[in-house]
């Protein structure tokens, strides 16, 4: 029963790192409600919805770029009426492409596809590509010009008879994405913040869930033998420093490249969960003064499954303050607080990274005994 619940969430993880898709265009939301797909999420009202597609890498001929990092599929549907845009998440937030929660004013040409969510949208100027506004109101001056589609969900488009629109207009007011209200507020980006470090802590719980309940002898041998290989963790973890980007280039030299980079990112992601997870089991311990008990069976597991969220809760305690301190109307705070969010985020990197190395020494230690 254990390794057929392990293969199923194994499938389903491929499924939603390495396909990003959408449904049919023809096929219509049943009701009202959000629906949970692998790689795809969607919010309805009955007559329209909107969805939201994910993954990790996509291959598409139709542009000019040959494969997308991290692409996103936004789908709007309103009775015949279908509207999809395809995006390189990388290139596109990277590029300063979305906004979430403030006014975006358009005073200069822009460059690709722009999103705005919870923030009202003002254009004056030239946009080469698609716009879409969730949330808020978008409003198209006479000196506008959207080579694109205009989008607008949860709030109205006002656009003056003298913009040009190259695609098509659609707007929903009537659509209400749940929870999108908060973006507007003051302490919208705090509230964002909150959520990702909530997100992060429930992500990183169902992994130490599984790891504790569905590998308790895996994980209590990880956990004793991290004081003992910590020297040979550090050095695979320097070894691999070199061989993983070496491996990377390798791979997309060749022709399957495409197909082996996501398995690559995978499982170097896995190996360095695991060792995360052993490690805050046994800080946790550690912390509870319980490293020398042994439980048995379940209690086992649940000894390290506790330790494990202790651990995890204390690293997003610098995190949590941090969110805190930037409520204030205090730039000193702000600063004191972006810093202690930027310590969380390195201890949660330097804890997978020295996760990886100790992972891979212990399987080389157990092969080799």
């Amino acid at each position: 029963m254990r390794k057929l619940v392990l293969v199923v969430i194994a499938l389903l993880a491929l499924f939603c790192l390495f396909r990003a898709y959408s449904q049919d265009t023809t096929e219509r939301s049943a009701g009202a409600g959000i629906r949970l797909q692998p790689g795809l999420i969607e919010v309805g009202d009955g007559t329209a919805s909107l969805g939201l597609s994910f993954g990790l890498m996509e291959r598409s001929g139709e542009q000019r770029r040959l494969v997308s990092v991290l692409p996103l599929r936004v789908v709007y549907r309103n009775g015949e009426t279908s509207v999809s845009i395809g995006l390189n998440g990388f290139a596109f937030l990277m590029g300063g492409g979305a906004s979430i929660g403030a006014p975006v004013v358009v005073s200069s040409p822009h460059r690709g596809d722009l999103l705005s969510v919870g923030g009202r949208v003002t254009v004056d100027s030239r946009v080469d590509g698609d716009l879409w506004v969730v949330g808020a109101d978008a409003e198209l001056s006479p000196r506008a010009e959207v080579t694109g589609n205009v989008v607008v969900i949860g709030g109205r488009l006002n656009a003056s008879p003298r913009a040009v629109v190259g695609g098509t207009m659609s707007q929903l007011p009537g659509l209400k994405v749940p929870l999108l209200g908060v973006l507007g507020t003051q302490f919208s980006a705090q509230a964002l913040e909150l959520a990702g470090v909530v997100l992060g802590y429930v992500l990183f719980g169902s992994a130490l869930f599984l790891s504790s309940y569905y590998l308790a002898a895996h994980a209590r041998q990880m956990q004793q033998a991290l004081p003992s290989l910590w020297r040979q963790a550090l050095i695979t973890l320097v070894v691999s420093l070199v061989v993983i980007p070496l491996a990377v280039v390798l791979i997309i030299a060749s022709v399957v490249g495409v197909l082996l980079l996501p398995l690559l990112v995978l499982v170097v992601f896995l190996l360095a969960l695991d060792g995360y997870m052993a490690l805050c089991t046994a800080i946790g311990g550690w912390v509870r003064a319980s490293k020398g008990r042994r439980a048995a069976g379940s209690e086992e597991s649940l000894s390290l499954f506790t330790s494990g969220l202790l651990a995890l809760f204390l690293v997003n305690v610098p995190a949590l303050a941090g969110i805190l301190l930037t409520a204030f109307r205090s730039a000193a705070l702000a600063r004191v607080g972006t810093l202690l969010q930027a310590l969380s985020l390195a201890v949660t990197g330097a804890g997978l990274a020295y996760g990886f190395g100790a992972t891979l020494a212990h399987t080389r230690y157990r092969v080799t005994r």
